[in-house]
């Protein structure tokens, strides 16, 4: 197994956690503000992760990235805030969760196709099924 793949189940379990404090927080703090306490949150953990290697890394290569990753974090307020906004309304974890992390698969994979990664018959199998079950749990799960 890759290490890639390593990361992304790493990933992938946070997201899951993530999924489930988001919607314990739901009902407890404004949604925008909880947002704000979210990318504060990710923020100071990330210096702290940074700042003792900070003279040996490199922080960017390109202004691209910059951009990039500035889209990524309005991405990703409107991730939590949203996210907060559906559990607030009482939305199941077991519904949201794989709503918006099934959701966030199937347009990822669809974003990748159109930048050109290669389309095999799997990659589309599973997109469907990604697709058919997030379906399934919008429409008859609630």
């Amino acid at each position: 197994m890759s290490q890639g793949i390593i990361f992304a189940v790493v990933a992938a379990i946070a997201f899951a956690i993530w999924t489930v404090f988001h919607e314990r927080a739901s009902s407890h703090v404004n949604h925008l503000f909880g947002a704000i306490i979210v990318s504060l949150t990710a923020f100071l953990l990330g210096l702290v992760f940074l700042l003792p290697r900070i003279k040996s890394t490199t922080l960017f290569t390109d202004p691209k990235g910059i951009l990039f990753a500035i889209l990524a974090g309005v991405c990703a307020l409107a991730i939590d805030y949203f996210a907060l906004k559906a559990y607030g309304a009482g939305l199941a974890i077991s519904v949201g969760g794989p709503i918006i992390i099934g959701g966030s698969v199937a347009i990822a994979a669809i974003i990748g196709f159109l930048l050109g990664e290669s389309i095999t018959l799997m990659k589309i199998v599973g997109l469907l099924f990604v697709i058919v079950g997030s379906g399934i749990l919008a429409r008859f799960a609630t």
